[in-house]
């Protein structure tokens, strides 16, 4: 396995906050750890599927399909994580 430069502790919580909010789910064959490891060494790395997928001992199609479901639960972490101006900002300073 290809060492990230991510500490195990923000690893865990990461697939944490996506399982809490029910984004992610661990199948059969690939948990949750592993689907965000193998998003992550292609974002962050710039791996391509082909390496990825010797790494694993999995199919080219399966590191993108898992590529691509991490990808959507991570664009849909802005929900939980940024807040509309409305909710942060007085409303006398927003219509000013």
């Amino acid at each position: 396995m290809i060492d990230i430069a991510l500490k195990p502790v923000v690893l865990n919580r990461l697939c944490d906050v996506l399982t809490s909010h029910d984004l992610l789910r661990s199948t059969q064959n690939v948990s949750i750890t592993e689907q965000v490891i193998v998003f992550l060494q292609i974002v962050d790395q710039n791996q391509r599927f082909r390496f990825i997928s010797g790494i694993y001992y999995r199919f080219v199609e399966t590191i993108h399909h898992y590529f691509r479901i991490v990808l959507k639960t991570v664009l849909k972490l802005y929900k939980h994580l940024i807040k509309d101006l409305e909710d942060t900002v007085p409303a006398e300073i927003m219509n000013n």
